[in-house]
């Protein structure tokens, strides 16, 4: 089977190439503009295409029809840009996506497309978030924090209509915090904005810097180890007949927390896997002051995975498990890790941290 991943650079896609070559039965066909998340797989094992297919449409045309399936990655997955640069989210999350569906149209290939959890916005309505049932609530306009929302959710109708006509092979994916090694980009301390909130902390962590907790930290997400987002996806890889113009949520509901427990989780791991207290502390801020003008935030539900779970997938990764062997592969990179510190597990383990 031949796959193209496109966005194949990033935190997701370096895991989905991994993942996929230890299959060889599988020809990889990785797309990006950067391939430094990819330095650690051998190059021999997959072909890269190092371009930006908003300025090379020929590329993206030549590789959409090479494949078997198409996977589609592509996004700017910030909230600094959601408020600094509202356009250019709109262009390449909406537009350029729209693009390589229609690729996809012309060449008859199926797609897997990577939506957010974030189209569900501000709802709030039952216990946990349903593909089916759940409204999709947005903040007003001057919010522009929405702009990437709206965008992934105008792209979800815009290909489910397709695929009701008959017209596109498509499953679109609805990541609910992923969370794992490659993840983001650290920033020196005391920086304001940037990545999401994991690297935040992390950086914060190695740097000694505060950990900014943006509007107390009482919003809720749930985090998801990226091994059980592989796992779902070899899912949608394997049974297309069953997931063909659906819509599924991918997370792990038992590991919901709020940013403020996240934060305590992150000290109380950083102290056993390092042997010392960090010197890094809890600040508040507002969403204004760390992201500009235009943001705002929402309490989010945990997912309802019923539709996974009728496929026979459920997360198996606690909270914990998840935070310790994201935070162990930046704390090993720093030279940081305690000789006695555990080492990386894929077992489910109980929860036992300070604040969570």
């Amino acid at each position: 089977m031949r796959i193209v991943i496109l966005g194949a650079g990033g935190f997701i896609g370096s895991h989905l190439v991994e993942h996929l070559l230890c299959d060889d039965r599988t020809r990889v066909l990785a797309l990006d503009v950067t391939d430094e998340k990819l330095e650690s797989i051998p190059r021999d094992k997959y072909v890269l295409h190092q371009a930006d297919v908003r300025h090379t449409p020929e590329i993206l045309d030549s590789v959409v029809s090479e494949a078997d399936v198409v996977v589609d990655l592509i996004a700017y997955a910030n909230p600094s840009i959601y408020v600094t640069s509202p356009i250019k989210v709109f262009e390449l999350n909406f537009m350029q996506n729209l693009r390589v569906a229609e690729a996809c149209m012309k060449h008859r290939k199926r797609l897997i497309q990577y939506s957010s959890a974030e189209v569900y916005g501000k709802a709030d309505r039952g216990q946990l978030y349903s593909e089916e049932t759940t409204d999709l609530v947005h903040g007003p306009v001057n919010k522009q924090r929405w702009i990437y929302a709206s965008a992934k959710m105008l792209l979800e109708r815009v290909l489910y209509a397709h695929g009701e006509a008959g017209d596109l092979d498509c499953t679109i994916v609805r990541p609910f915090n992923f969370v794992g090694s490659r993840f983001d980009y650290l920033v020196p301390a005391g920086s304001m904005g940037g990545p999401r909130v994991f690297a935040h902390f992390m950086s914060a962590l190695l740097t000694g810097g505060p950990m900014y907790l943006v509007d107390g930290g009482s919003v809720h997400r749930a985090f998801m180890h990226i091994s059980d987002a592989n796992a779902a996806f070899q899912v949608f890889l394997d049974r297309p007949e069953e997931t063909r113009n659906e819509i599924f949520n991918v997370g792990n509901p038992d590991n919901n927390v709020t940013i403020r427990e996240a934060a305590s989780l992150m000290i109380d791991l950083f102290e056993e896997l390092t042997g010392n207290s960090p010197t890094s502390e809890i600040t508040e801020v507002s969403g204004e002051e760390f992201y500009g003008r235009g943001y705002e935030d929402a309490d989010r539900l945990p997912p309802d995975i019923s539709k996974m779970r009728r496929l026979g997938w459920a997360p198996k990764r606690d909270i914990r498990t998840t935070f310790r062997d994201a935070m162990r592969y930046y704390l090993d990179r720093a030279g940081l890790l305690a000789v006695s510190s555990p080492a990386l597990s894929h077992e489910v383990v109980g929860l036992g941290a300070k604040g969570t």
